[in-house]
């Protein structure tokens, strides 16, 4: 049996049935999974429809909004720009921002850093988006981060001194955004392509929200908390850095290699101190580096990060030592468990 029959067929995993049959109980209709093995990816697996009520099969090729794992995959195309010169980590970012300050607590004047901010110790609010549904008027950037209308949430705001705590903030990560963006002049999704996706050939992949019309047939739809189809299939996020990415498990497998080849001193797409940076714990007792989640198995580092929006869940992480690792994807809330189980079975089997 290959090891990816064992994740999704071993019913110890999913309470004494199969992953299929966890997918039915749990109201599931589409998951795609990505195994890494020797720093390649050596199994895919996918199983359901793309959309309840249709025939068109899950492929490794269907989409799926990737959530928060937008972040470390904009972080990476940050970390790009500071090789080069163009941005600094630690420097104040309001030598950066064109048109806008943060506002703060004490409504004091703070330094704030990328540093900060993509490792989550900026001290700003806003945790997450819920997004919006098709029809209803997209905020731009600068609306979200005022909290200024059609914004479905509150303003960008410094609660705490920064370098006082973790406080994670997709906030901070849409503040990044405006940062890059504002310096270099060009499109974001532009940047992220040129920067990143085009580089790892990353073919699936756009930050672009809302899709063009012509790629919903390409889409997994998501699926909310009460088992009903997202209006539309999906909700747009115009948070892009922080919530935008629509990908592929198979695309951010490439991703994650690609850093773990860094990491071993096998790819000069980063130098190798910068992956060092990113994967390693950024302040003490913090579980974040630049932009990855940091963390430990039995043979060493991991590093990688999970993903949520309404209707969309996923998990990708990845071990440098061996070149293994996992990307699950899902479309169901109700579902959310299932990357959870999914990736602890891979963690098992693969001796983590």
């Amino acid at each position: 049996m290959s090891k990816i029959s064992e994740i999704v067929e071993n019913k110890k995993y999913y309470d004494g049935i199969t992953l299929a049959e966890r997918m039915k109980e749990c109201h599931t209709s589409a998951i795609s999974i990505a195994i890494i093995e020797n720093f390649e990816i050596c199994e895919t697996y996918t199983h359901g429809v793309k959309r309840r009520g249709a025939k068109e099969k899950v492929t490794t090729d269907t989409l799926f909004q990737a959530g928060s794992i937008s972040k470390p995959v904009f972080a990476v195309a940050v970390m790009r720009l500071i090789e080069r010169g163009i941005l600094n980590l630690d420097t104040d970012i309001s030598e950066y921002l064109v048109g806008y300050n943060v506002p703060t607590y004490d409504n004091q004047k703070h330094k704030i850093t990328l540093r900060q901010i993509l490792s989550h110790h900026a001290g700003l609010n806003l945790h997450g988006f819920a997004g919006y549904q098709q029809g209803q008027k997209i905020p731009t950037v600068e609306q979200i981060l005022n909290g200024a209308f059609p914004t479905n949430h509150l303003k960008l705001k410094l609660m705490k001194d920064p370098e006082t705590g973790y406080q994670y903030s997709g906030g901070g990560y849409v503040l990044a955004q405006k940062i890059v963006t504002d310096v270099c002049k060009l499109n974001f999704c532009e940047l992220m392509n040129d920067l990143v996706i085009a580089p790892l050939f990353m073919t699936h992949s756009t930050y672009l929200q809302p899709l063009q019309k012509d790629k919903s047939s390409d889409i997994a739809f998501g699926y909310n908390q009460y088992n009903l189809q997202l209006p539309g299939g999906y909700n747009i996020m115009p948070e892009l850095s922080a919530a935008g990415l629509w990908t592929t498990p198979s695309d951010l497998a490439r991703f994650g290699i690609e850093i773990m080849k860094v990491l071993k001193g096998e790819s000069t797409f980063l130098e190798k101190k910068t992956a060092e940076l990113m994967t390693t714990k950024a302040y003490e007792n913090s579980p974040y580096g630049v932009g990855f989640a940091v963390n430990q198995n039995k043979k060493g580092l991991t590093f990688g990060h999970g993903g949520s929006n309404f209707g969309y869940h996923s998990n990708m992480i990845f071990c440098p030592e061996d070149g293994s690792g996992i990307v699950v994807m899902q479309n169901s809330d109700i579902g959310r468990i299932i990357r959870d189980e999914v990736t602890k079975a891979f963690k098992e089997i693969y001796n983590w």
